[in-house]
């Protein structure tokens, strides 16, 4: 016996290829069958919702010139933005042992409204807080090893004025234990790698040799 009467369920109705309306039963979330779009979760993601509102447009001067020179920002992302940012600036005395993860838990919940709300509060709030809001941006990036700084792990870089990690990302403390990891597989645990002095260390050799003889 079925857990439902099918008869009460709406029909799907979407467009078909010969222009006329599905006839197919539609579930109870959103009113259509499997063949169109029924078993879809919808945007989970703020980049997702965003790109549904996008592909759902049919002008796309429309979207351009709303994007590009109207700069149609909602307000709500704009008080997201500054609260972010507000919280941000609190967070900017404190020392690197006592910010935990506090604000990667702050970028990873604002990073969309942050990013596209910097320029717009460093016009008012002057060049430090653009410093301020890209240097969490960056420390978001870097554990979460996001491509555009994904680099990070292989070479050493500037560390930020703001909420810099002594002892590095996580994306650089994961690759560091994924190193480890071949290095016992290859070698052993007790694998001693030969170590290559510095051009200082060199430097200072010859002087002392240079003493001595």
């Amino acid at each position: 016996m079925a857990k439902f009467n099918l008869e009460n369920l709406p029909k799907c109705g979407a467009k078909t290829r010969s222009g006329k309306p599905c006839q197919r039963f539609g579930n109870k979330v959103n009113g259509r069958c499997k063949l169109h779009g029924g078993r879809s979760t919808g945007a989970k993601t703020k980049e997702g919702k965003l790109a549904v509102r996008v592909n759902a447009l049919l002008n796309h001067f429309v979207w351009f010139f709303d994007n590009r020179f109207y700069m149609k920002i909602k307000n709500t992302d704009l008080k997201m933005a500054l609260t972010a940012y507000l919280s941000l600036i609190e967070l900017s005395s404190l020392k690197s042992n006592q910010l935990d993860n506090k604000v990667i838990d702050i970028v990873s919940q604002y990073r969309v409204e942050l990013e596209m709300c910097k320029y717009y509060i460093a016009k008012y709030e002057g060049s430090d807080a653009l410093l301020l809001i890209q240097s969490a941006l960056d420390h978001y990036y870097k554990d979460t090893a996001s491509q555009h700084l994904q680099f990070h792990v292989y070479t050493p870089i500037y560390p930020t004025p703001f909420y810099n990690r002594e002892f590095g990302s996580q994306a650089e403390k994961e690759k560091i234990m994924q190193i480890q990891d071949n290095t016992t597989r290859k070698k052993g645990c007790f694998y001693s790698p030969r170590v290559y002095p510095s051009p200082e260390q060199k430097a200072l050799k010859e002087y002392f040799k240079g003493l001595k003889g």
